[in-house]
């Protein structure tokens, strides 16, 4: 199978942003005197967009006005600690490289918003391969519903077969996507969920390294 466009879910799969989510998480709840999250609950969560996973770990009692309180806070420790804490994982901007060079399509359906995603792509140096981005506020449902995956297409322009699109994601939210739209699917064992969790939702792929995902993406 000839892949043509790539969609890559960006946290967890293309940079490393953990430390950064998690410093900005149990921040943004000591903030609002909630119980803070621990470390590892975090990470289970990243790949679903704030607005939704904030519920569950811990806020869910709060009202609308100091949910939205807790989210402007989380954004703001998060763009203080980016600099820092969010960087491309090993190998990644060589892949990005060779995949442009053999004319694939390249796009990233985020559970950030798209400001912040387009503004961590330029700063990592990545924006150049990207064709478009797609963030969580450009979508009506968030993962693991296909909505991101129908609106790349669309912002692409793309209307051929599906079998030559493929997701590239960390999390089981991102397989579910991406079945759920009729699309190959592909699973990095590097991000929020191990190599178990992702070989049980069943992706088309499982990519233990970079190496192995570039080999599955230009077979």
């Amino acid at each position: 199978m000839t892949y043509r466009i790539i969609l890559f879910d960006f946290d967890g799969t293309l940079a490393d942003s953990a430390q950064c989510s998690i410093l900005a998480t149990q921040a943004a709840f000591a903030a609002q005197h909630l119980p803070v999250p621990d470390a590892a609950a975090i990470v289970h969560s990243m790949g679903i967009p704030i607005e939704t996973t904030f519920r569950s770990l811990g806020a869910a009692a709060l009202s609308d006005a100091a949910y939205a309180a807790l989210l402007a806070d989380f954004r703001r420790y998060y763009s203080d600690y980016t600099a820092d804490h969010v960087r491309l994982f090993p190998g990644i901007p060589a892949l990005l490289a060779t995949l442009k060079a053999q004319h694939k399509t390249l796009a990233i359906v985020s559970s950030k918003r798209n400001a912040r995603l387009r503004d961590n792509s330029a700063r990592l140096g990545i924006d150049g391969y990207i064709d478009v981005c797609i963030g969580s506020d450009q979508v009506t449902h968030y993962k693991p519903h296909p909505d991101s995956v129908h609106v790349a297409l669309a912002a692409l322009g793309y209307h051929g077969a599906p079998e030559a699109v493929i997701t590239v994601g960390d999390a089981t939210g991102d397989i579910r996507m991406g079945q759920a739209a009729g699309i190959r699917t592909c699973a990095v064992t590097w991000g929020a969920h191990d190599a178990a969790a992702l070989r049980a939702a069943e992706p088309d792929y499982l990519a233990d390294s970079v190496a192995t995902l570039q080999h599955i993406l230009l077979a």
